[in-house]
């Protein structure tokens, strides 16, 4: 079946959904995207079909469902735990994945077609197509164009030619992408592999800047075990002290998923700050810290402390990939826990945080076993800064 089947559709629910997913590729286009659409397929995002009483019109309507992910570009995702396989299929928290091959299906489908940003991926392509073919370079850069609408295609690639000109100069990639692309410094993020292969070179010679950490300390201990904390306001609070539990910690500070960049444990990778208290009451723990962060060490005690949420879990998962021995610091996470248990928590939506995705297991024993399904079933999330 091909989209014009899917002109004018009659079942509405089925439309609803079509359309919400070419909004959601306008909100952001693919192009904009480091990952494939993700949409969830619940009652907040598909309230049409949630709101069908009638199992069988229901079914008619999810069949239809399965025949549009049947085409190029569209993949459905089932929740595979043995205490969902019993439950009706849109029970098993379904998510469609949409991929840029899929976009063409859906604004022929809903008759919206293409805006600036697409006709401009359109030039981009021919430009691509053009100067590189389609060697390794040419489909790097098809498949992650260096956006800038208000360009033309060929000067954006001109621009991006004369990389060349700065190889040998020792600017990090901010740097390079502010004074090649008219003072956008992050218009060259994720572009890395593009630019080795431009410039015939094994990775790319303009180096990300440094994760910045921020270290704090209570304790005397050089050697205590170490809390890394998501939100700089809790970061800020618990070196002041004002939870007792976290004061045989060094506190460490980077936001969000920075704390998980692979440089992180390189010198040129990171940069780290201590906060004075540290400099001038406890002299040995700058050098003891930067000996464990810059080596290969595993034997010491790492924590992490964040949103009660899936993106939070996430960046748990992340981190114990440079950290391999990371868990969830449970005094942190069991006061987090006993606010979601007392209703005082959020929907996804009411924070903005409706395109989180279950990140399935972390690794971690405390929080696949007891975190993760709290969030499952309550389907809501606490931020740390509300202790």
């Amino acid at each position: 079946m091909n989209a014009e089947s899917f002109v004018g559709v009659r079942e509405p629910a089925l439309a609803a959904l079509l359309n919400a997913l070419v909004d959601r590729i306008e909100a952001r286009p693919f192009p904009e995207r480091s990952r494939d659409l993700v949409f969830p397929l619940n009652p907040h995002n598909w309230p049409e079909f949630f709101a069908i009483d009638h199992p069988r019109e229901r079914t008619f309507v999810w069949q239809a469902l399965e025949t549009v992910v049947g085409q190029p570009g569209f993949e459905l995702r089932l929740d595979q735990r043995k205490s969902r396989l019993d439950l009706d299929i849109w029970e098993r928290r379904p998510k469609i994945i949409v991929s840029p091959d899929g976009e063409a299906f859906l604004r022929e489908a809903t008759k919206r077609y293409p805006s600036v940003t697409s006709r401009w991926i359109e030039q981009w392509r021919q430009a691509v197509l053009t100067r590189f073919a389609e060697g390794e370079l040419g489909a790097r850069l098809l498949s992650r164009p260096i956006s800038i609408i208000q360009r033309s295609a060929d000067e954006v690639l001109e621009r991006f030619a004369a990389l060349a000109a700065l190889s040998d100069s020792g600017l990090m990639l901010h740097e390079v992408a502010s004074r090649q692309f008219w003072g956008l410094s992050k218009i060259l993020s994720g572009q890395q592999e593009a630019i080795a292969l431009l410039l015939g070179q094994p990775i790319c010679p303009f180096p990300d800047k440094p994760v910045q950490l921020l270290v704090s300390a209570l304790t005397d201990d050089a050697d205590a075990p170490i809390l890394f904390i998501e939100n700089a306001a809790t970061f800020e609070s618990l070196a002041s002290g004002r939870l007792d539990a976290a004061r045989d910690f060094i506190l460490v500070f980077a936001s969000g998923y920075k704390a998980s960049a692979r440089r992180l444990r390189s010198p040129g990778g990171s940069s780290v700050y201590f906060a004075p208290r540290v400099l001038t009451s406890n002299v040995e723990l700058p050098g003891k810290f930067l000996v464990w962060l810059y080596s290969a060490s595993t034997d010491r005690a790492i924590h992490f402390w964040g949103d009660l949420d899936f993106a939070g879990m996430d960046i748990l998962k992340e981190l114990r990939v440079v950290f391999p021995e990371a868990q969830a610091w449970t005094p942190g996470y069991d006061a987090l826990l006993d606010r979601l248990y007392l209703g005082e928590s959020h929907a996804p939506d009411e924070a903005k945080k409706s395109g989180q995705t279950d990140p399935g297991q972390t690794g971690c024993r405390y929080a696949d076993a007891v975190l993760l399904p709290a969030l499952r079933q309550h389907g809501r999330f606490v931020d740390q800064e509300s202790l």
